[in-house]
């Protein structure tokens, strides 16, 4: 920390945009989407692959017992989307960003609870939900697992206005709440909701940090979760948990018994979301209610260290088990999909592209058929360009993308021009896209050209190599096999 943050935008501003900068901007950009989901699967994968360590918590996530029930392995992005759905897919981005960020740092027994109860709080809220039949029980999940992300983010990255805090609660006897307000002017609580406003967090979450609690909403079921295991960590037979869970009861209009059985259920499969999303070593520190079947001596505590990889960056290099996921995928659909979603077809081969090849950037252009032109439609990048924007070509005077058309092959362009023309033929590619090294390829439904593939490595700046290129074509191939028999 540069600078002492004093006002609680500030506080905000800098854990946003400091602290979780990666998390902030994916965040962002699913929120963007809240209202076009079903139309921006495509998107929401690219969004995804953009980080490669969401990429892997994702596929992990849909492979769990917890998401997963039937245990269908899942080995692409695409189908995790359409597998997950949106509102999982934003609980696995935030879960799993919050939390791993704050691990990054030497974590505090206090913050190891800390996580360890927001999950158990989530998976508690959800099935709660489910019991009452409420509309969405994954946002209860969500908003409850989130409910004090602000105090956690703050005792990890506070700095001294952390220890000041501290000190005025041990040393002069402050409540926490006088505390934070003696220091910060302001309560956790509304840092939790500013960051919660920022990432484009949904009503239940900011009511229930609001405390707007009514009888009957949603924001009740989080504040008694959470209330609940506050008051547990003292002792299940204390007065004061058997008040709270008398109030979950009342609140879900289930009888005690069923209120515990279902305190029970949540304890329990917190251990596999917490396994799911790889977190096995909180799982000691999980409030077990009586009655819970769990072997703790699976699940010795260790100190959690996340070490930094330090060395040479990995050149890219095509992945062969990515591009197999990817063509069994495509095989699937073609063997048993009534009607074939060309969209989905068209994501998996970015994702095969990106992932399995090993690009920097992908790209789906279409023709359209008035102008005559190349127009770029969506893409999945290591990070934002304006790839998407820039690409815009009349296909009549580019040569080498009428090749691709018409002959409805796959071209390296280095590799596809020669002779003392060839700088200049390649040179408008590096002024409009920033590379003059890619690789393209025809979309062909029902063997006609209706687009094209464009993939290059401009951000790493790496060489393409032949490897990389027969890849591509492995992958563009069967993509084209498939979509022959589109609309037949």
């Amino acid at each position: 920390m540069i600078k002492r943050p004093e006002s609680l935008k500030e506080w905000i501003d800098y854990l946003a945009d400091e602290e979780f900068p990666v998390l902030s901007k994916t965040m962002s950009r699913l929120g963007s989407l809240d209202d076009f989901v079903n139309d921006f699967a495509s998107e929401m994968a690219s969004i995804i692959l953009q980080d490669p360590n969401m990429t892997a918590r994702v596929l992990k996530m849909a492979n769990s017992a917890h998401y997963n029930v039937g245990l269908k392995k899942i080995n692409t992005i695409s189908r995790a989307v359409m597998f997950l759905g949106y509102d999982v897919i934003r609980s696995i981005c935030l879960s799993s960003g919050v939390f791993q960020q704050l691990l990054k740092k030497d974590p505090s027994e206090r913050l190891l609870r800390g996580i360890s109860s927001s999950f158990q709080s989530a998976v508690q809220s959800q099935q709660f939900s489910e019991s009452r039949n409420d509309e969405n029980p994954e946002e209860l999940f969500i908003a409850s697992m989130l409910f004090h992300m602000g105090e956690m983010a703050f005792w990890t990255f506070g700095g001294t206005a952390a220890e000041e805090i501290n000190e005025l609660m041990t040393e002069e006897g402050f409540t926490q709440l006088e505390a934070q307000e003696e220091v910060l002017g302001f309560r956790l609580s509304e840092l939790t909701y500013g960051l919660a406003q920022r990432w484009g967090m949904g009503n239940v979450l900011l009511n229930a940090l609001r405390r707007k609690d009514t009888p009957e909403s949603a924001s009740r079921n989080i504040i008694l979760s959470h209330r609940l295991l506050n008051v547990a960590s003292r002792g299940w037979g204390k007065p004061s948990t058997k008040k709270v869970i008398n109030e979950l009861s009342s609140y879900a209009k289930l009888s005690l018994e069923d209120t515990r059985k279902i305190i029970i259920s949540s304890a329990e499969q917190t251990v596999e979301v917490l396994k799911g999303h790889g977190f096995t070593e909180l799982i000691n520190n999980i409030s077990f209610p009586p009655g819970t079947k769990i072997d703790l001596s699976e699940y010795q505590p260790k100190k959690i260290k996340i070490t930094k990889k330090r060395g040479k960056k990995e050149l890219k290099a095509p992945n062969k088990d990515v591009i197999n996921n990817i063509l069994n995928e495509l095989e699937t659909m073609e063997n048993e999909s009534t009607e074939l979603d060309i969209n989905f077809v068209l994501q998996l081969v970015l994702e095969g592209v990106h992932r399995g090849v090993g690009m920097d950037r992908g790209l789906v252009a279409f023709i359209e058929q008035s102008s005559g032109k190349l127009v770029g439609k969506y893409a999945v990048q290591d990070r934002n360009s304006s790839l998407v924007s820039d690409f815009s070509f009349t296909i009549a005077s580019t040569p080498l993308f009428q090749s691709v058309i018409k002959d409805k092959k796959c071209i390296w362009s280095k590799k596809a021009v020669h002779g003392p023309m060839a700088g200049e033929l390649l040179a408008k590619f590096k002024v409009i896209l920033g590379s003059n090294d890619f690789l393209a390829g025809p979309i062909l439904i029902q063997g006609r050209p209706m687009g094209m593939y464009y993939s290059d490595r401009q951000i790493t700046g790496q060489k393409l190599t032949l490897s990389d290129f027969d890849a591509f074509k492995m992958v563009i191939n069967r993509a084209n096999q498939i979509l022959e028999s589109f609309g037949r």
